[in-house]
C-alpha cells in the first residue's frame, strides 16, 4: 500500500493498513473472506448506484423504491444495508435493520458487515486524500465463517442490537470511559479490533510535528463530523 506516494507515511501506519487489508480477506465470525471482500466491493460500488443517488436526493429515502446496481452476489438484504450505510448513514433507520432481520440477516452478521464497511471507508478515503487509487480487492478465503465467539458478553443497552457492557467508569472530564462507538460493535469483538487498527492510525497526532494543537485538531474533526452528519 501507499506505493509512489508523494507524501511521507509513518511505517506503523503502512504496516497497520496492510495487516488489516490481509485480515479482511480472511473469514470472520459471520462472513467468509470472499464475502468480506465482496462487501468492500459493494460498498465502493454503492457510490455509483442510481437508486442510492435518487434516495440521497429525496426528502425520505423510503419514498424511493427500486433495485440497487450491484457488482456482487451478496444477499439482497446485505446489499441494502451496505448501500445505505455507505451512501446515506445519517438517515439509516431501524426499519432497515428489521427488514434485513426478516430476510435472514443475523445481528452478528449485521455488526460485522458494518465494521467491514467502516474499515474499508477509512482505508479508501485515506488513499484518495493522498491522490492514490484505492487498494485492489483480493479474492478472499472461501473457508466457512468461524462462528460467533461464545465468550462474548453483551447487554441490552437500548440500541438496535445488543452491545458490550459498560464498566460505569468516567474519564477525567466526566464522560463514560468506554466509548459507545466501541460498545456498539460488542457482538463481534474481532471487528472492533479490525476497525480501530486503522482508525487509530488515521487519528494519530501525538508526537507528530504538526503546526496545530490537539484542541485545534479536535475542532477540525468536530467540524468535519458535523458536515458529514456524524453525530458521534
Amino acid at each position: 500500500m501507499f506505493q509512489n506516494c508523494a507524501y511521507p507515511i509513518r511505517e506503523a501506519t503502512v504496516s497497520a493498513y496492510e495487516d488489516v487489508w490481509q485480515q479482511l480477506a480472511q473469514s470472520g465470525p459471520f462472513w467468509s473472506g470472499a464475502d468480506r471482500m465482496a462487501i468492500v466491493r459493494e460498498a465502493r460500488n454503492s457510490l455509483q448506484c442510481k437508486l442510492c443517488s435518487q434516495r440521497k436526493d429525496a426528502l425520505s429515502p423510503a419514498a424511493v423504491q427500486g433495485e440497487h446496481d450491484t457488482v456482487t452476489e451478496l444477499p439482497l438484504a446485505a446489499i441494502e444495508v451496505i448501500h445505505r450505510i455507505r451512501t446515506d448513514p445519517a438517515r439509516m433507520t431501524k426499519s432497515v435493520l428489521d427488514a434485513a432481520r426478516t430476510a435472514g440477516l443475523s445481528d452478528g452478521a449485521y455488526v460485522e458487515l458494518i465494521g467491514i464497511v467502516a474499515t474499508s471507508v477509512v482505508i479508501d478515503t485515506f488513499h484518495q486524500s493522498l491522490g492514490l487509487p484505492v487498494p485492489a480487492t483480493q479474492a478472499g478465503s472461501t473457508a466457512p465463517p468461524l462462528g460467533a465467539d461464545p465468550t462474548v458478553e453483551v447487554v441490552d443497552g437500548g440500541a438496535w442490537v445488543k452491545i458490550a457492557p459498560g464498566d460505569g467508569e468516567l474519564n477525567e472530564i466526566g464522560i463514560p470511559r468506554q466509548a459507545n462507538i466501541v460498545r456498539s460493535m460488542g457482538l463481534v469483538p474481532a471487528v472492533i479490533v479490525l476497525f480501530f487498527s486503522v482508525m487509530r492510525q488515521a487519528y494519530y497526532i501525538s508526537g507528530l510535528p504538526i503546526a496545530i494543537s490537539r484542541s485545534q485538531a479536535e475542532f477540525i474533526a468536530a467540524r468535519v463530523s458535523a458536515l458529514n452528519q456524524c453525530f458521534y
